[in-house]
């Protein structure tokens, strides 16, 4: 069919449906989490440099266990990714962006921090705690000494974007050595939320 004749077409439709609902708004062409993500990527340079980039499509789950009491966590929206130290340098932060379905923020809220509670009292170590702008709380577990393959944990839990992000810190730069270890472990964690903090709010 000729654009014009196709057109003609629609004129008629309409004219002969004048009580036909307006049809419904297409949805937002970049999700809150692509947008955010985005965000973040520019935020963090030239320091940091995100990469390896992952989509959960879909609703998604995983549990947890907390003394004996197990949760499952369910996920509407995911994005993952890792931020770098420079181009091509070694992984500072493993970041997930997590949103949970409707109406289930504040009961994820209080078991995932329950979660870090408890990672922290097994090890032997306290939850640092951090109260930010808009009602968003930071809990950070860092481990007591440097081994393995990660050395700490962060949750942030923000309430008005009903987000959280997740964020492991992996003994993969190089630095986290001798009596200085923790407190560098420390700085890193500092400066990466300094920079994704300083991100303008995204709804």
């Amino acid at each position: 069919m000729s654009k014009m004749k196709y057109a003609a077409a629609v004129a008629l439709c309409a004219s002969l449906s004048p009580a036909m609902a307006a049809p419904t708004p297409a949805a937002p062409p970049f999700p809150f989490l692509d947008v955010l993500v985005y965000q973040y990527a520019n935020c963090v340079k030239p320091a940091y440099h995100q990469a390896d980039i992952l989509l959960q499509d879909g609703a998604g789950r995983y549990q947890i266990d907390v003394k004996g009491e197990a949760y499952t966590v369910e996920l509407q929206e995911r994005m993952g990714f890792s931020l770098q130290a420079g181009i091509d340098g070694p992984v500072a932060a493993v970041v997930k962006l997590d949103r949970p379905p409707k109406g289930q923020f504040e009961e994820q809220a209080r078991w995932r921090e329950r979660w870090l509670r408890d990672v922290a009292e097994r090890s032997g170590v306290a939850l640092d705690e951090r109260a930010l702008a808009g009602g968003a709380r930071l809990l950070t577990v860092n481990k007591g000494e440097i081994k393995g393959n990660y050395v700490g944990q962060s949750l942030l839990v923000d309430p008005a974007r009903q987000l959280f992000i997740d964020m492991a810190w992996p003994n993969t730069l190089g630095i986290y050595r001798g009596a200085d270890g923790l407190r560098q472990v420390r700085e890193v964690q500092d400066d990466v939320w300094q920079r994704l903090l300083s991100c303008p709010p995204t709804t």
